[in-house]
């Protein structure tokens, strides 16, 4: 599996019990999917292992307790620790009109409303107040953008593109 087919949801912090299972730090807006989660695959860098399959999971406080398939132990379960857990782009939860997974936002090319094509969406960082796009022009410079409604107008995923209002200051 290629590390770009996937969304990571959790990150692997700790054991569980004795019996393999893992404690996940989620990271994700839906931590109700944990429970339809089916296969997953873990992450390290470039490395993906899997699939696993998903034998239990259940929430407990503001992580997920997880067991696989074929991880009975904690000798096992220690080897995952500090892999990111992730499912295929097709199992992610459909978001609501408006809203995008960073997967599909990271090569929109961005256009100003005058119709400047400012660059490619190469990256997006996400902070407290708000995400922030970063863009990529073709001499190599960075436009750093706020994901706010006043400064992104449009954006159309089948056309591959994105209109913002370029504030004064942002470039």
């Amino acid at each position: 599996m290629n590390k770009e087919n996937l969304v990571v949801v959790g990150a692997i912090t700790a054991l569980h019990g004795i019996r393999g299972q893992l404690k996940v730090a989620l990271l994700t807006d839906f931590p109700e999917r944990i429970y339809q989660l089916k296969e997953v695959y873990l992450v390290s860098g470039e490395k993906v292992i899997g699939p696993h399959y998903v034998k239990d999971a259940r929430l407990a406080d503001k992580r997920a307790i997880i067991a696989l398939e074929g991880i009975t132990d904690p000798e096992a379960a220690k080897t995952m620790r500090g892999y990111e857990l992730a499912v295929t782009r097709d199992q992610a939860v459909p978001l609501p009109e408006g809203h995008y997974y960073y997967f599909q936002l990271v090569g929109l090319k961005v256009y100003s409303l005058e119709g400047e094509c400012l660059g490619e969406l190469t990256q997006v960082l996400p902070l407290p107040a708000n995400d922030v796009y970063v863009v990529q022009s073709e001499n190599g410079s960075e436009i750093l953008l706020p994901a706010t409604r006043e400064v992104v107008r449009e954006i159309d995923l089948e056309s591959g593109r994105m209109r913002v209002n370029l504030l004064p200051g942002l470039r």
